[in-house]
């Protein structure tokens, strides 16, 4: 369990991910991904997870072959990937990570409103040691970000864009050489620092996603169901809730 918590004038705000049961703490209480439904009116949320618990080959082993080619192709194509954990992320990573962010979604028609929540959120995160920011780059052009929430044993997609839309010289197969090779060095990272699962951050089955959910399916997780929900305790935290009108959820990740 991963346990991420503020306040807003005095009132706890308390984001807990992977819960087996409810948290006793007084305050307002958001639920990511609890095993079981818990808070008020929780929302299941699939998603896929890959073991890191397996030896390097057999994580390759299980992406299609398609995948492991574009994986393998990366390096000879100069694509080159980095990672930060926690109080290594600065400032400037936050803001430049944003701004790449706002322009993934600008260059789809999209216009991208909770810039200053996202970065509150990622300070916050990477203060407590629970986020993670990596980059795949050729030469001096970042092509691919992610960004992960970071638990004792899961790390869970967060956020991923990548700048083709908005670089002509960039093509789109070397992005998808660069995303995909991303991918897996981050399993690398997140194995090599103990942890045993890697979130796909959602496997929706929508039109609107069913692209995204092929594209994370080609790693060969194996789908997994948990829930989102929220709630209020104690007379104070149920008061702020009740004037706010809703405990609102985390700024939402795209992957």
């Amino acid at each position: 369990m991963l346990i991420v918590s503020k306040k807003n004038k005095g009132i706890p705000i308390i984001d807990c991910w992977y819960a087996e049961h409810a948290l006793t703490m007084d305050g307002v209480i958001r639920y990511q991904e609890a095993e079981k439904p818990i808070g008020t009116q929780p929302e299941k949320f699939e998603t896929l997870l890959s073991d890191l618990r397996e030896d390097e080959e057999t994580i390759l082993s299980r992406f299609s072959g398609n995948c492991r080619y574009k994986v393998r192709r990366a390096p000879r194509e100069g694509i080159v990937c980095a990672a930060k954990y926690g109080k290594e992320i600065t400032e400037q990573d936050i803001m430049t990570f944003t701004d790449f962010f706002e322009q993934f979604w600008a260059s789809k028609g999209v216009s991208y409103t909770e810039k200053d929540k996202c970065r509150a959120m990622m300070r916050q995160y990477a203060s407590a040691g629970a986020m993670a920011l990596t980059t795949a780059s050729v030469g001096d052009k970042l092509l691919v970000y992610h960004t992960y929430v970071v638990g004792e044993k899961r790390a869970r997609l967060y956020h991923s864009a990548s700048q083709f839309r908005t670089d002509e010289s960039i093509t789109t197969n070397i992005v998808g050489f660069a995303n995909r090779y991303l991918h897996y060095q981050d399993m690398l990272f997140f194995k090599n620092m103990g942890k045993e699962q890697y979130d796909w951050g959602g496997a929706g089955r929508g039109k609107d996603v069913e692209n995204i959910t092929e594209f994370k399916e080609s790693f060969g997780g194996e789908p997994a169901v948990f829930y989102n929900g929220e709630e209020a305790r104690g007379m104070m935290p149920k008061m702020y809730h009740a004037a706010t009108g809703a405990i609102g959820r985390l700024t939402k990740g795209k992957g």
